[in-house]
């Protein structure tokens, strides 16, 4: 049985994004993840970016430095690297959570890493599917 890896990354949006913006940026990974079997899930707070990846590791390492490099963003931190037996975002070729409430923590990502690992566990939680 083969293994999925999963990351979780940070960012700071270099710009303001209306919802218009942000659907542009769904639309196009929903596509591209379909194709590149990578599911996922990506939350904006109105000033940060969190997202999840998770797929095969080349794919995902692949496509994480792409987007490590979008000018769209600064400070991507990645936080997570983690290998799993099945997809958490498996229904989801890119879910979307749009919270202003999560601004704060994920600062706190950006900002102070020691308190990355429960920061992070709790970012995720918010970003899961309700099964």
């Amino acid at each position: 049985m083969s293994t999925i890896f999963q990351t979780f990354y940070v960012s700071r949006a270099t710009a303001e994004f209306d919802r218009q913006s942000v659907q542009s940026i769904l639309h196009a990974s929903r596509r591209n993840n379909a194709r590149a079997d990578v599911t996922g899930c990506l939350l904006f707070s109105g000033r940060c970016f969190a997202q999840v990846l998770e797929g095969d590791e080349a794919v995902v390492m692949q496509l994480a430095s792409r987007i490590a490099a979008d000018a769209r963003h600064v400070d991507v931190r990645f936080l997570l690297e983690t290998r799993r037996e099945e997809r958490e975002y498996g229904d989801w070729s890119m879910g979307y959570l749009h919270d202003l409430n999560l601004e704060d923590d994920l600062e706190t990502l950006l900002l102070i890493p020691s308190r990355s690992p429960v920061v992070v566990a709790d970012v995720m939680e918010r970003m899961r599917p309700i099964r």
